[in-house]
This record gives structure tokens, C-alpha cells and sequence, in this order.
């Protein structure tokens, strides 16, 4: 998609997003956001959140004024994916994005229509924001999703949906990706009960850092030289990660009658080597089978916290 149709998609969103005042004082605001001219951001005063339409993710959330927790790639500020490039080499921009689950389906590289293709942005009653992707032919569907703010405090609320758009069924879970900003360490909540006999899914080769356990999490730390993953079924469904000296947590409902991707993972952590100083917290929605016009939602939530770590 050149510039010129990106420019003309959002014109009208540009206009109606110049200030946004809501009641609860949370403001929608469009702002230039690391290169890119269309972003938007929406706060409460206490936190900030920035959505890049452009390429399709939530690329900041923080404390106004205060460090991201999600990881940019530096070398991919301002630019916009080439969807015939995209379908060959993966345009990691950082950020959170949502992906069909299992990738076991669609292998490598992912879907660019759903991953890194220009979104509409809408404000919705009561403060909300909506982001619209659009419609993949390749996967036959389409993700929606809606940005709720608490009147104060850090909490947002994601309403990720997934609507079936072709004319058959299909058979997906929705798969959020949030890149964190070079964590100290991320914790993966354990289940000695659950289908893994560790307590936790190995979903990639070793080797592997050396892991501590603590208050029912196993402790991880960034692979600098390798890569790593690894899975949960623990009930909690609760991932957090130590970011500049705060906690950032993203949790989900826990759905026990749900098939999950991977073996029956409802959250997983990747860890990314030098030089992209990152690692993933990743929500798992069980799979469904969706009929043509069908939708099915699934709702994360992040918050921003002191450290409760050691």
C-alpha cells in the first residue's frame, strides 16, 4: 500500500483525532510517535498508551512520561511494511500485535495482512479506542480490537476479537504478542499438575539459561547469545515481566474446558538474542471453529506495578 492510499485511509481519523477530551479525563490525542505522523495516543493521566495505525500495533504503554515497557526495534522507527515484502521477511517493528494461533498452521512468516498491514482507528462511546485490521484471505479473518483505560491508575483493558470473513469455517486462537523492553526478567507461572511434567512446556531446542524458580514462577532471563521458548498451562494465566525497575503484568481468563495451541499452552515466553533486546509475553486463547460471519473475543489485561520480585 503506498503512502499516498495510507494518507487517504486516515485522513478523516486524522481530523476527528486531533484532540479527543473525554469524561474521567482521558484524552485520545494525535500525535507523531517515533517517525510515524498518524499515531495516536490515549490517557488517563496516569498512563499512556500509543497506537501506531500505520503498522498495526500498540507500540508505547507507560506511566506518562515514564520508560516504555514494550520494546521498539530501533531500526524500524518510522517505516511501513511492504505487504509483498512482508510475506517473505518478517517486518519486526516491536510492539503488540495479535497473530493466529497455532503457528504450527501457517509456519513462518506471518500472515502481513493481519500482522503489519494499515488498520482504521474509531473512538467508541465512554472513551474507548477501536483498532481495525483488516480482512486476510490467506487465514479468512479479521482482528478487532478495543482499548479501555481506567479513569485512573495503569490498567488497560484489551478486548482482542476475531471475526470469521471468509465463506467457510475456520479453525484459529487468538494469539496476542507483547515485546517487552529488555527485562530484566520475565515469570512464567509453573503447574506441577498440568499436562508438563516440569511444571512447564519446552517449545524450543536448547540450550537454555539457567532458571530459578520463585513463588510458584520460573524466573527468566534474556538468552543474549540464544534463543529460547517456553509454555504453560497453569491456570493463573498470568505473565509479568521486571522492566526499569517496575512490574508490568498481562493476564487473561482461564478457560478449562478450552483447546490450546502447543500442547495446551495458555501463556508462553520467547527470549530474543543480541542485538534485539527483547522478550516476548505471550497470551494464549483456546481454538475455535468459527463459521462464516462467527466472531469469538478474548480479553487481556496489563497493569504497571512496583517490583514484587526479589
Amino acid at each position: 500500500m503506498s503512502n499516498r492510499h495510507i494518507l487517504i485511509a486516515f485522513l478523516s481519523v486524522s481530523i476527528a483525532l486531533v484532540c479527543y477530551q473525554a469524561k474521567a479525563d482521558i484524552t485520545i490525542t494525535q500525535i507523531e510517535y517515533q517517525g510515524w505522523n498518524q499515531a495516536v495516543q490515549i490517557s488517563n493521566g496516569d498512563v499512556e498508551l500509543v497506537c501506531v495505525p500505520q503498522i498495526g500495533r500498540i507500540m508505547r504503554y507507560s506511566r506518562v512520561g515514564g520508560n516504555n515497557m514494550i520494546w521498539n526495534n530501533p531500526q524500524m522507527l518510522g517505516k511501513i511494511a511492504k505487504l509483498t515484502d512482508a510475506a517473505v521477511v518478517w517486518p519486526n517493528f516491536g510492539g503488540d500485535k495479535l497473530w493466529p494461533a497455532p503457528q504450527s498452521a501457517w509456519n513462518w512468516p506471518p500472515d502481513p495482512v493481519l500482522d503489519s498491514s494499515p488498520q482504521k482507528l474509531k473512538i467508541l462511546p465512554d472513551h474507548h479506542l477501536l483498532m481495525i485490521g483488516n480482512d486476510s484471505q490467506k487465514s479468512g479473518i479479521r482482528f478487532e480490537r478495543e482499548i479501555i483505560l481506567d479513569p485512573k491508575g495503569t490498567t488497560v483493558h484489551i478486548i482482542n476479537s476475531m471475526i470469521n470473513t471468509s465463506k467457510a469455517a475456520v479453525k484459529w486462537g487468538i494469539w496476542e504478542i507483547f515485546q517487552t523492553n529488555n527485562p530484566t526478567r520475565v515469570f512464567l507461572p509453573l503447574n506441577l499438575s498440568g499436562h508438563f511434567t516440569e511444571g512447564y512446556a519446552i517449545l524450543s531446542k536448547p540450550p537454555f539459561p539457567a532458571a530459578d524458580e520463585y513463588g510458584g514462577s520460573l524466573l527468566l532471563s534474556r538468552g543474549k547469545k540464544n534463543s529460547y521458548k517456553f509454555g504453560t498451562d497453569a491456570p493463573v494465566n498470568t505473565l509479568r515481566a521486571l522492566i526499569h525497575s517496575e512490574m508490568i503484568t498481562i493476564s487473561a481468563p482461564y478457560y478449562r474446558s478450552g483447546d490450546y495451541p502447543d500442547g495446551g499452552c495458555d501463556a508462553e515466553v520467547w527470549s530474543n538474542p543480541d542485538p534485539l533486546d527483547y522478550m516476548e509475553m505471550e497470551m494464549m486463547a483456546p481454538i475455535h471453529i468459527l463459521n462464516p460471519g462467527e466472531h469469538v473475543k478474548f480479553e487481556t489485561t496489563w497493569k504497571i506495578t512496583p517490583p514484587q520480585s526479589p
